[in-house]
């Protein structure tokens, strides 16, 4: 019995395994490589599923950097659709390093899912002094584009004029690369001073070598707190240079994937039919006992009955709580819900909901949603705001207003959002932390025909600057904050005694 029973809990186990992998959109792979003088190098490929022929980034950390903190930069890079590699380099010794990224390069030109025709390299500090080294001395194997984050620059008298006749050695070594290279510092960078960056830009342009600046204000040299967003930020701006201006169009969210992927009781079925098997076979071997044993086991009837009528009960009140939810709003499940589903402190939000004329073909499980999740969070936090603001521009799905808006978002950012700011005192300070996360999982693009609906934008992971306000307002009455969309259309938050914008995200695009 115990022997049957413990393989049931491996099959179960096991079959939560596998789901949970195939709910990860990623492949991830850990290898070592061997440089030609017998140097090790660690990398990791991180690859969107399903494997095919991607374009490839490969990245460089700063200094005390490693590839298992690389993590969260190369997720950002491959949500995008984009390969992406980190490799552990010697840091202290630059030849070492060059042995290094040659093996890399050398494995990843082997490798049948890397488009050898749409290659990238970002380095941040270190890493991109580095490789903008490697570059000037192996111009034959220039990938398509170069980025560098907070590299070194060039310092005032470090170079001669390019018309002198004695020009530095740099120069010629400069003209044999004529790939991109886009520069990205922070305008407060104190390792590596703004202005020598770019008099570094200057040279280069007035080498004749692709260079594009960008110029970061507010930011120092580790780039936060804006760093997991300008690496989103990257990731599309080295999809759109290596795929085209179009690549987006063709942009399928983790979430996407994850929301396709089978479900969880699919994995379950082996376990489910070893349980099924395993009581056929305890009762045709029950049938085959002798009179005197089944007798003794008679005792024990009235417990069955007893856990029977108890399971009964039990699916009875979970059929009562779960199944009206998924039932269209209608005065009969609005009855139900207030028999049964909604507490005596929620009352008042209901009924506000529910008089509205917003639910017609709507999940009655949306409006509890709203209700639960709005007066939970009113309950926690002490943000001043009266009645009828909570209930308008907290409590209300509604944000522009329209036939067809879809209302079934507050659940999915309220778990995103909210465990992000419950440490918050003040509306601002969370607006800032929102609108900061919401960028790194939304793309905003100049394509047409992109939805302005907030569950379809959170699915989808891309919108335009309309529809990114839009979900924004959402995510913040998400987290009890209140706010609306002005006459012109953009996000406004209530601090508590007035209505002002809400904090525009720091870095849009690069």
């Amino acid at each position: 019995m115990k022997a049957m029973f413990c393989v049931f809990i491996v099959l179960v186990f096991f079959g939560a395994l596998l789901w949970s992998r195939e709910q990860d959109p990623f492949f991830r792979n850990w290898f070592t490589l061997k440089t030609i003088k017998g140097e090790s190098v660690r990398c990791v490929v991180v690859l969107p599923k399903p494997i095919r022929h991607y374009p490839i980034v490969i990245f460089a950390h700063d200094s005390g950097g490693t590839v298992m903190n690389d993590g969260k930069n190369l997720r950002q890079m491959a949500e995008l659709g984009l390969a992406s590699v980190s490799f552990e380099y010697n840091q202290s010794n630059e030849a070492i390093f060059t042995r290094q990224f040659e093996s890399v390069l050398n494995y990843l030109d082997q490798q049948k899912w890397v488009n050898t025709n749409a290659i990238a390299w970002v380095g941040i500090s270190l890493g991109a002094n580095r490789m903008f080294d490697f570059a000037l001395q192996h111009t034959n194997q220039l990938p398509q584009l170069m980025v560098q984050l907070s590299g070194g620059g060039i310092t005032e008298g470090s170079l001669t004029p390019t018309t002198s006749t004695n020009s530095h050695p740099m120069d010629k070594r400069i003209t044999g690369i004529q790939c991109p290279l886009f520069l990205v510092h922070g305008e407060e960078d104190e390792v590596y001073p703004v202005t020598d960056i770019k008099r570094l830009s200057l040279f280069l342009q007035t080498n004749k070598m692709p260079v594009k600046l960008k110029i970061l204000p507010g930011l120092q040299h580790n780039l936060e707190p804006e760093r997991v967003v300008i690496f989103r930020c990257i990731g599309e701006y080295c999809l759109s240079q290596l795929a085209g201006t179009n690549a987006l169009k063709d942009y399928h969210s983790i979430a996407r994937w994850q929301a396709g992927s089978p479900p969880l009781w699919l994995f379950w079925l082996p376990a489910l039919f070893w349980l099924v098997g395993w009581f056929v076979c305890s009762r045709s071997f029950k049938a085959n006992l002798p009179e005197k044993i089944k007798k003794k086991s008679c005792g024990v009837t009235s417990l069955r009955c007893l856990a029977v009528l108890l399971a009964i009960c039990a699916l009875a009140e979970t059929t009562i709580h779960m199944v009206p939810q998924y039932l269209a709003v209608t005065d009969n499940t609005l009855s139900i819900a207030r028999r049964f589903l909604v507490q005596t402190k929620e009352r008042a939000d209901f009924e506000f909901l529910a008089s509205q004329p917003i639910w017609r073909g709507q999940e009655l499980g949306t409006l509890l949603d709203h209700v639960e999740l709005a007066g939970y969070n009113r309950e926690i936090i002490n943000w001043q705001m009266d009645q009828k603001i909570y209930q308008n521009y907290v409590l209300s799905p509604t944000i522009t207003g329209g036939g067809d808006e879809q209302l079934n978002w507050r659940r999915p950012l309220w778990e995103e959002f909210y465990p992000r700011i419950r440490h918050e005192t003040s509306p601002e300070d969370a607006a800032k932390i929102v609108v900061r996360h919401l960028r790194e999982r939304v793309t905003i693009a100049t394509l047409s025909n992109l939805s302005h609906q907030a569950p379809d934008i959170w699915l989808k992971q891309i919108t335009d600057e309309t529809g990114f306000k839009i979900i924004y307002v959402a995510a913040l009455r998400a987290v009890g904050v209140p706010a609306r969309l002005d006459s012109n259309n953009h996000a406004e938050f209530w601090d508590g005694a007035r209505w002002q914008n809400a904090p525009a995200p720091s870095v849009i695009s690069l």
